[in-house]
């Protein structure tokens, strides 16, 4: 068991960000998340899965949408109608929240429903980096022919006031979920896939919130942006790509997701990025330098803090890294070839071969 201090928020939420890698929300997302959550509590409490009956029924929370929309209105009102519409439609009593990956607004997931009803947080994210995909962080449960899921979602203001519940196979309630935060403007609330303590442990990234908090508090410590990157090539294996200004930055919003790419270009050359949320791919001189899930970041120059696909701007001043993704801590979504052939045919880029050794 943790306690998670505000202090010790803000350094999970540093981690998050870089875990994110370049998806996962927005730090001011993530900070408004922490400043809510504080106001109704003053420590959070973590558990390791270790600790819940193997009965125990945890559910997972999450934020979906476009990290890049503008129109967000996602408040404890709104979470807390989210949380009743589940129990009402859902009937069993909920021992922990997990979130559904890490990121600058994801890995706080959670955070707030937490502090409200003092139902523990579970140390076993989906998903230890940010991923695109509602499919990719359901450990596995889309392989489970007769699983049946529950997902309550809510978001918005005004006009664009939404709230869903969708019962039944994950993938088409995945769908209408998506579809809320669409019609909301861009982002919802949603509580979801409901699993025993005991799947979780097999299935989730076990541990991955402490890795954020790691990293996270290597970050504070550390002086300057070549300080950190050097803590993560110790620590993380991270490689440098490039050091240089972002350039021919491109962004289109489609269907709830951010899509384009990015030129990182330096005076030893220019890698570029392409991203769906997340960063998907970078190439060097022609040739793939790294593919999702390694975890490809944009980190500010000066002070190390990653630049989210959304925040970012041509003239920036960053480092591009990668780091392998054997350094992370992966949940069941990352194993499944089909989910990667997804992105394969959106971007129309190899996904598949470049992970071949990944898929169970």
């Amino acid at each position: 068991m943790i306690y998670l201090t505000k202090e010790l928020c803000e350094q999970a939420l540093m981690g998050g960000l870089l875990l994110g890698g370049g998806g996962g929300g927005t730090l001011t997302a993530g900070r408004e998340a922490l400043e809510e959550t504080f106001k109704h509590t003053d420590k959070l409490t973590m558990l390791d899965v270790s600790e819940l009956k193997p009965d125990d029924v945890v559910v997972n929370v999450s934020t979906l949408g476009a990290p890049s929309a503008k129109d967000v209105h996602l408040t404890a009102e709104h979470w807390m109608t989210a949380l009743k519409n589940f129990e009402l439609n859902y009937g069993k009593k909920i021992a922990g929240f997990t979130s559904c990956e890490n990121g600058a607004i994801s890995t706080a997931n959670g955070w707030v429903i937490s502090a409200l009803t003092g139902i523990p947080l579970v140390d076993a994210p989906s998903n230890g980096r940010a991923h695109p995909t509602g499919t990719m962080g359901s450990i596995g449960l889309n392989l489970l022919p007769d699983y049946q899921t529950t997902q309550s979602a809510c978001g918005g203001v005004g006009a664009r006031y939404v709230e869903t519940v969708a019962k039944g196979a994950l993938n088409s309630t995945s769908h209408v979920i998506r579809q809320s935060a669409v019609a909301d403007g861009g982002m919802v609330g949603v509580l979801r896939n409901p699993v025993t303590a005991e799947y979780l442990a097999k299935n989730a990234a076990v541990g991955a919130i402490s890795q954020a908090l790691d990293i996270g508090k290597a970050f504070s410590q550390c002086k300057n942006g070549a300080e950190f990157v050097a803590f993560l090539e110790k620590n993380y294996d991270a490689k440098i790509l490039a050091k240089g200004k972002i350039a021919n930055y491109d962004l289109k919003m489609d269907g709830g997701y951010d899509i384009g790419h990015l030129d990182v270009t330096g005076e030893e050359g220019s890698v570029s990025f392409t991203f769906w949320n997340e960063y998907m791919l970078a190439e060097q001189d022609g040739q793939r330098a790294a593919t999702f899930p390694d975890l490809i970041c944009t980190l500010d120059a000066a002070t190390g803090e990653a630049i989210s696909t959304a925040e970012a701007k041509d003239g920036m001043e960053a480092y591009a890294i990668v780091i392998p993704k054997e350094k992370l801590i992966l949940g069941a979504g990352m194993h499944q070839r089909e989910l990667f052939q997804e992105v394969e045919d959106l971007l129309h880029k190899d996904m598949v071969a470049c992970n071949d050794g990944l898929f169970v």
